[in-house]
């Protein structure tokens, strides 16, 4: 079976509450920018011609998307993939790029027949520097120190604790020594790169800095994070599947927790999918240009009343709290059926389940907090990380635009299919429709090249045609009253260096409510804390940058 592997971008969260401490201002803040330098934080970029958005027609989808956000699904990889490159895009030079992997680090270019394969594809020597996750602060610190950049620059837009290590302002420092890309790619201009023209313009919103473009994007889908549903054991326990308020939802929970048959209705604290209950915003509301913070809000802290009582009521697996807690092993292995995850888990799941045959996913949609329907959810921002180039000759950025030109060859494609699961028989062999990776495809193909750049994100659930159909209905039930987030395609300057103070704050202080250690009153001196020390400032920021969007 094919690996997915993603990067928690709220990992830095640890515990109970990962998902809601990033829930203010997340990561898109930091790869996303409307601005110049920090000295002025509203750069008008409403004058920036985007890229063209040229769509690729030739693969159809078995269950189309549409404009909206939802993604198109395939039931099966399209037999006979049509090779769309001639020749290599390289010109036989080699090419230096600095990607991370959350993956065990991949054998070297010596010893691993797909990175050989792929330097031959692209008609390159690619030197890939890859970097564990963890170790990203301190080896991308290193890096950039220094006076010689890589080629191709990607962990440095996609870091959970704020500004990238090593540096003190990324507006000025992409200025100073990364490549602007305006002039190559704004406007039909990116009909040069016609796969990179195929990538969706939002994604391209979260790649200007300094009034223009300095990077490629890697796009996903808006759908978002959900809650995963172990249906085959809600089918098992006779269960409701969807509660119709909260009190039918606390009801389901209870009737699945048993330590005895040690299970647990939660792997972790639900205070997300209460707040999307009880109508608050992921992180900001917006009322004719002014933002209020989703913590600032009433409702907030009746959620965090509701979280902390399904905790002392026993309904959260007890060790969730713990910093290295394995959810996903929790959920896969039956302990807790309901995970709060991002879409982009459900071929994983599906993939690493213990249950065999009988596994079977869905998606629990949030209902309103008193009844009376489904209530909204959060769209995610549109990329998860972009990646930008030093600075050089246009002629050698044009080279590098050929080669993500060929790395963002969409789904359905032979390159894509080689790039994503590596040489037939080799890496991986064709079962019934879908690519099933052997055990040399899943430790050689890991190189982390999908986050220089990618193609638009599509569903697919290698294997199973049956989750690949589920996951589609449930972005389709989603999708069109999901609610964008009105800081998505700003930047703060101040959140980009405070992010990981102002996030272990609302972190502690959410923990400690849900644990019991403090009363749910406590929050308001929280929430003080938290203007006081940037959270009012990041507001001002954010405010003078919705007026020149």
């Amino acid at each position: 079976m094919a690996r997915y592997h993603t990067v928690d971008r709220r990992r830095f969260l640890a515990g109970t509450l990962a998902t809601a401490a990033a829930a203010l201002v997340g990561p898109g803040v930091l790869t996303a920018c409307t601005t110049g330098t920090a000295a002025n934080p509203t750069q008008d970029v409403s004058k920036l011609k985007l890229p063209s958005a040229i769509p690729y027609t030739g693969v159809r989808p078995d269950l189309p998307g549409n404009a909206q956000g939802l993604l198109d699904a395939f039931l099966r990889y399209p037999a006979n993939p049509k090779r769309v490159f001639a020749t290599p895009p390289g010109d036989g030079s080699t090419v230096s790029a600095f990607v991370q992997t959350a993956s065990p680090i991949p054998p070297a270019v010596d010893s691993n027949p797909y990175w050989q394969e792929l330097n031959k594809r692209l008609g390159v020597n690619l030197q890939l520097t890859i970097v564990p996750t963890a170790d990203m602060p301190i080896k991308f610190s290193t890096l950039v120190a220094g006076n010689d950049l890589p080629d191709i620059i990607e962990p440095a837009l996609n870091t959970p604790n704020g500004m990238p290590a090593g540096i003190a302002n990324l507006p000025a420092w992409l200025a100073s020594r990364c490549h602007d890309l305006t002039s190559l790619l704004t406007g039909d201009a990116v009909k040069e790169y016609p796969f990179l023209a195929n990538l969706p313009t939002d994604a391209w919103k979260q790649c200007r800095f300094n009034g223009g473009i300095f990077g490629v994007p890697v796009p996903r889908g808006v759908g978002g994070t959900l809650m995963f549903r172990r249906d085959d054991l809600f089918t098992q326990l006779g269960l409701n599947p969807n509660p119709a308020s909260f009190t039918e939802f606390h009801d389901v929970c209870k009737q699945i927790s048993d330590p005895r048959a040690n299970r647990w209705a939660l792997a972790q604290a639900p205070l997300d999918f209460i707040r999307q209950m009880l109508g608050l915003p992921w992180r900001w509301q917006n009322n004719g240009g002014k933002l209020t913070s989703t913590y600032e809000l009433a409702e907030n802290k009746q959620a965090l009343s509701a979280a902390a009582q399904m905790m002392q009521d026993g309904l959260i697996h007890p060790d969730s709290t713990a910093s290295t807690a394995p959810v996903k092993n929790w959920f896969n292995s039956g302990e807790a059926l309901l995970i709060s995850d991002r879409y982009t888990a459900w071929p994983q799941y599906f993939q690493n389940n213990v249950a065999g045959p009988s596994f079977d996913l869905g998606g629990m949609r949030p209902p309103k907090f008193n009844g009376g329907g489904f209530a909204a959810t959060w769209q995610a921002e549109p990329t998860n990380n972009f990646t930008a180039f030093k600075k050089t000759s246009t002629s050698r950025i044009k080279e590098l635009l050929k080669l993500c030109n060929w790395l963002a060859a969409p789904f359905g494609t032979d390159e894509f299919l080689f790039r994503r699961f590596g040489i037939a028989g080799v890496h991986y062999n064709m079962v019934n429709g879908s690519p099933v990776q052997t055990q040399a495809g899943v430790t050689q193909t890991v190189l982390g090249i999908r986050y220089i750049v990618d193609a638009p994100d599509v569903i697919f659930i290698p294997g199973s045609p049956e989750q690949t159909r589920k996951s589609y209905e449930y972005q389709k039930s989603i999708i069109p009253t999901s609610v964008k987030d009105p800081q998505t395609g700003l930047f703060s300057d101040t959140w980009s260096r405070k992010q990981g103070q102002l996030g272990t704050l609302i972190n502690n202080a959410q923990n400690d409510i849900l644990a019991g250690r403090a009363p749910v009153s406590s929050w308001d001196d929280t929430v003080s804390q938290w203007k006081a020390i940037g959270g009012d400032q990041v507001r001002v920021e954010l405010e003078k940058a919705l007026q020149h969007t």
